[in-house]
């Protein structure tokens, strides 16, 4: 499973239904409303974030996350595969953060400090690679690519907020037991702004 988001486009309503929708009593169209939220779960998510917490509310969605990215980086893992299985497990929660907030920023932010914290307090389950480690080592590589690519995305006044973590990033990863795969991805062994 990737960290990414998939976006799927929705068939326009044609002109007339449109019309007629929006002619209905203000009664009927908000309970039409209601019913077309009740089964889509990232609907409501999206609404109640936009309409209920706002922009002050992204801070604390933020740092909510970061809590639990620092919890599963840093626990206890018998070997690589309890790890990869935490980590596997964080980054669906980052992809719904970005679907319900459009949180370009964090989602680049939140990946860095995933991909650090890891590399930093679990250097023991990527010492040196082995068979066991090897999925693991591909995945925080395949994380690092991504990252990557969606920083590009971001502003280019932005990379010098990330320029540190990822400097930090990429000579421990090819340090690591992921090295092997970031190589194989390509990925650079320095991060320099463009």
């Amino acid at each position: 499973m990737f960290c990414q988001q998939r976006t799927f486009l929705m068939p326009a309503l044609e002109k007339e239904l449109r019309k007629a929708i929006l002619s209905l009593p203000a009664a009927r169209k908000d309970k039409l409303l209601l019913q077309l939220l009740t089964p889509n779960q990232l609907l409501q998510e999206q609404l109640a974030f936009e309409l209920l917490e706002g922009p002050e509310g992204l801070e604390t969605r933020r740092e909510a996350l970061q809590h639990q990215i620092t919890t599963v980086a840093q626990g206890f893992y018998y070997n690589a595969s309890e790890l990869l299985i935490g980590l596997r497990q964080v980054c669906p929660v980052i992809s719904n953060h970005v679907k319900v907030t459009h949180d370009a920023y964090g989602e680049v932010s939140l990946l860095l400090l995933l991909l650090n914290q890891v590399l930093s307090h679990q250097k023991e389950l990527l010492h040196t690679l082995t068979g066991a480690n090897e999925a693991l080592g591909l995945f925080l590589a395949k994380r690092t690519e991504e990252a990557l690519q969606k920083l590009d995305r971001l502003h280019e006044d932005l990379h010098v907020e990330f320029a540190q973590q990822m400097s930090n990033l990429l000579p421990k990863l090819h340090a690591s037991a992921a090295g092997y795969s970031a190589r194989k991805l390509g990925l650079p062994l320095n991060w320099q702004e463009e």
